[in-house]
């Protein structure tokens, strides 16, 4: 029997529920933990109304997880530590302190990067932080990301060798009963979905101008909001928005229960997700594994996912018009949503699933074995 490589995984598991503990939990459910030996270290961090805050809880997380670490990393003696990253400065000397005591006990440091932005951390940061960053890439074995663009922000910090792109993916729902599911107000009803957090970087105002050109245009169209709101703006925007149109537009705040997450997304026609600032965008991936059609802007690995026309539309960042302009396409015409959901359904199932992720980790890791 062959002996299984040792791998110590620094991330997070659910609760609370978002992207990076949505992926690390399909991963620890997937083939990839019977292909290695896992251990997981489950640093809970992070929450939506304290992720960019330092506080005394974190301080006394921060000693906890280190100590835990440092009695893994001596006991368990794995070959590999895979280590969440996603190069922001607040949480960089964490990152970086971690990462370097793996590489002092001898382990291979493998970042798990869901974000895009060491260039851009790198050219806003002073020189202690640049040497930081220049020596935990140089001492990095290998960095797994989440698309093939991606690649292209660690130019002249890491060699393309040594680089892997490995999609996220989010549970198939095909298979979750609704016992109660509402049905729509008619049949001859549009439903948008905008289903994440509602902050202006994921593009939350320009989906309400868009909105409202819609509402003023097509008496069919309605519109849902689902995900925690960012306070200011966003906030006072949106209750104008609903003021105005009242039952043609909803908030449901912020929904964790996924039969309740997937009977929203069962009960709309269109999905959009004009984001100005993201990597991947799981959200994208719930759509398309319940068929819907998707308008998304052009931004991180988002054109990756979203093939123009095919399974989907892109737009612009900022443009409402241009989304606006899709939405009102999608609604008129139920043969085009119907052809774009099916695809996407096939699109999911094929590159997105819990399977294929399981499998493509293991392929990386596979080919991060050859380097060393």
């Amino acid at each position: 029997m062959t002996k299984k490589e040792k791998i110590l995984i620094c991330g997070i598991l659910p609760p609370p529920l978002f992207g990076h503990s949505a992926m690390y939990k399909i991963l620890m459910e997937s083939a990839f933990v019977e292909a290695f030996d896992i251990t997981f270290l489950d640093m809970k961090f992070w929450s939506y109304d304290q992720h960019k805050k330092i506080n005394i809880v974190k301080l006394l997380k921060l000693v906890q997880y280190l100590l835990q670490y440092i009695f893994l990393v001596i006991v368990k003696r794995p070959r590999y530590v895979l280590y969440n990253m996603s190069f922001d400065k607040m949480p960089l000397l964490k990152d970086f302190l971690f990462c370097f005591i793996g590489k002092i006990f001898g382990c291979r440091i493998v970042l798990h990067d869901m974000g895009q932005y060491v260039k851009e951390l790198y050219q806003s940061s002073g020189k202690v932080y640049r040497l930081l960053i220049r020596w935990l890439l140089k001492n990095t074995t290998a960095s797994i990301l989440l698309g093939e663009k991606t690649k292209l922000m660690y130019e002249g910090f890491i060699e393309p060798y040594r680089l892997f792109s490995v999609p996220g993916s989010v549970e198939d729902t095909q298979d979750i009963i609704i016992t109660e599911e509402t049905p729509k107000a008619t049949t001859q009803d549009v439903n948008v979905l905008y289903f994440s957090f509602m902050a202006k970087s994921k593009g939350a105002l320009i989906a309400f101008k868009a909105a409202q050109k819609v509402l003023d245009s097509d008496n069919s169209v309605r519109f849902t909001f689902a995900g925690p709101m960012e306070p200011g703006s966003v906030q006072e925007t949106f209750n104008q928005l609903k003021d105005k149109y009242n039952s043609r537009v909803r908030y449901l705040g912020y929904i964790g229960d996924i039969s309740e997450r997937t009977k929203i997304y069962r009960d709309s026609d269109i999905f959009i997700f004009p984001t100005h600032r993201d990597v991947f965008g799981l959200v994208l991936l719930h759509a398309m594994a319940e068929g819907l059609p998707i308008v998304a802007s052009i931004e991180g690995t988002i054109p990756e996912i979203i093939k123009d026309g095919e399974n989907g539309f892109l737009i612009d960042k900022g443009d409402d018009g241009q989304l606006a302009q899709r939405i009102l396409q999608l609604a008129n015409d139920r043969q085009l949503r119907k052809s774009m959901g099916e695809a996407n359904r096939q699109r999911y199932s094929k590159v997105y699933s819990p399977k294929e992720y399981g499998r493509k980790m293991i392929e990386a890791f596979d080919g991060i074995n050859q380097l060393s």
